[in-house]
């Protein structure tokens, strides 16, 4: 590579040592390899990885577009008006997430395209250039996983650029992806399922035996250093009980608790449960929104909605005042604070300036089933919605009522026509777990 670079590109060369395949970290000496050939393929490097302005409003979009448009007196041209577009619009086809592994995938083949000096042939790829590259990609044992996801990232990148892509034959991709699965296909991780049991036992722990107190609002040391085990169990079990993936969960707000919802629409027989407002989730990137429920169980030692209330008050989590959720579900209340926050640094409190990461979530779910007495070498944070959705199914919960509460099939279209009557078919999957 330090010749292909020579001295003076050599030398400022970053890598990227997070990547399985050798990467540099930016495109500097990607530009500097085509300057000295001539090339001229900044067309190429364009970079999508960023967060952007509407993805960062929050659905709040009028004021942010507002803020980014131009003033339309001045009369922009088109190309000022494609080129906004572009950059502030274009970049969502894809989830934020996608496009950051697919901006690594593209560094990845520009790297490889710059060492094997094939850089002025590299766009369009044929077939044969992407078969030399996943070859060489195998040599530095990249898995089935990461090689799918740089086909897709080349497949896209083309789609981008608007140019022929590799394997357009028929079948072509699937034969591909078969070749390369017959000599690397493995077992799935085995991942167990927090099934009722582990739930009940979740919502059953509590502080180790000590002397009579007057609680956390008491100043009880012990009930003080058990919050973040109340916080790590009932992530737990919130998390299976509404089938949710640990980012949904780790994006909730107090403010997404929303206690009486049904009471308040006049269903008494629902008194005292509550909805879980998720305002987005991987098959609903519209925002159209899930409302799992929570139901009042037969024991009340296995009342998740009060158990939830009753860790917000000790823990200081509570709604603002100000808070305007129910009016925009689907926004992020820049008032309240998260559901299940972070513990401090320290140990001392929980940090609620910035929500926890999906990673953060699970963490919190495995430390609740290792305090409840698992061995969770064999859990992770996907036990809760495996869980919970199996812990429905066998039960006998619909299908279709179970992927409204789950999110999954959201691409169904007549999924967006049915309006439920009542919303006591949504209280079945949490009854299928029997508290």
């Amino acid at each position: 590579m330090l010749v292909r670079l020579g001295p003076s590109g050599g030398s400022a060369v970053a890598w990227n040592r997070r990547t399985h395949l050798p990467s540099f970290l930016t495109f500097a000496p990607v530009r500097h390899a085509a300057a000295g050939l001539g090339l001229r393929i900044e067309r190429w490097l364009y970079a999508d990885a960023d967060e952007t302005a509407l993805e960062a409003c929050q659905a709040d979009w009028r004021p942010a577009v507002r803020q980014l448009a131009s003033d339309p007196r001045s009369v922009p041209s088109v190309a000022d008006s494609l080129a906004a577009f572009n950059r502030h619009v274009r970049p969502m086809e894809r989830v934020h997430r996608t496009r950051c592994k697919y901006l690594t995938y593209r560094r990845a083949v520009l790297t490889w395209a710059v060492w094997k000096g094939v850089l002025p042939d590299l766009l369009p790829m044929s077939d044969d250039m992407l078969r030399a590259f996943l070859w060489d990609a195998l040599a530095f044992e990249a898995s089935l996983s990461v090689l799918r996801q740089a086909i897709n990232a080349i497949l896209a990148w083309h789609d981008r650029l608007r140019l022929e892509p590799p394997l357009s034959g028929k079948r072509a991709y699937k034969r591909l992806v078969h070749s390369l699965s017959r000599f690397q296909g493995v077992p799935r991780r085995l991942i167990f399922p927090i099934y009722a049991g582990a739930v009940k036992r979740l919502l059953t722990q509590r502080p180790p035996a000590h002397p009579p107190c007057h609680g956390v609002r008491g100043g009880c040391r012990v009930c003080i250093s058990f919050l973040p085990i109340r916080r790590n169990c009932l992530a737990g079990a919130t998390s299976t009980l509404i089938c949710s993936r640990c980012g949904e969960v780790a994006d909730l707000q107090v403010c997404d608790l929303w206690q009486r919802f049904d009471e308040q629409a006049g269903y008494e027989r629902f008194r005292g449960g509550a909805a879980v407002n998720v305002k987005i989730r991987k098959n609903d990137q519209f925002r159209q929104g899930h409302q799992p429920r929570l139901g009042v169980p037969q024991h009340p030692e296995h009342d998740v909605v009060q158990q939830l209330l009753s860790f917000q008050r000790d823990a200081g989590l509570a709604v603002h005042p100000a808070c305007a959720k129910r009016r925009h579900p689907e926004r992020r209340c820049p008032l309240c604070p998260p559901m299940f926050p972070r513990s401090a640094r320290g140990g001392r409190g929980f940090a609620v300036d910035r929500q926890p990461t999906a990673g953060d979530l699970s963490s919190m779910i495995v430390s609740g089933l290792r305090h409840a007495g698992y061995d969770t070498a064999l859990f992770s944070g996907i036990s809760a919605r495996r869980g919970g959705l199996s812990t429905a199914i066998e039960a006998g919960v619909p299908e279709h009522i179970l992927w409204m509460q789950s999110g999954h099939a959201q691409d169904v279209a007549a999924r967006r026509y049915v309006q439920l009557g009542s919303p006591a078919l949504l209280y079945d999957t949490w009854a299928a777990f029997r508290l």
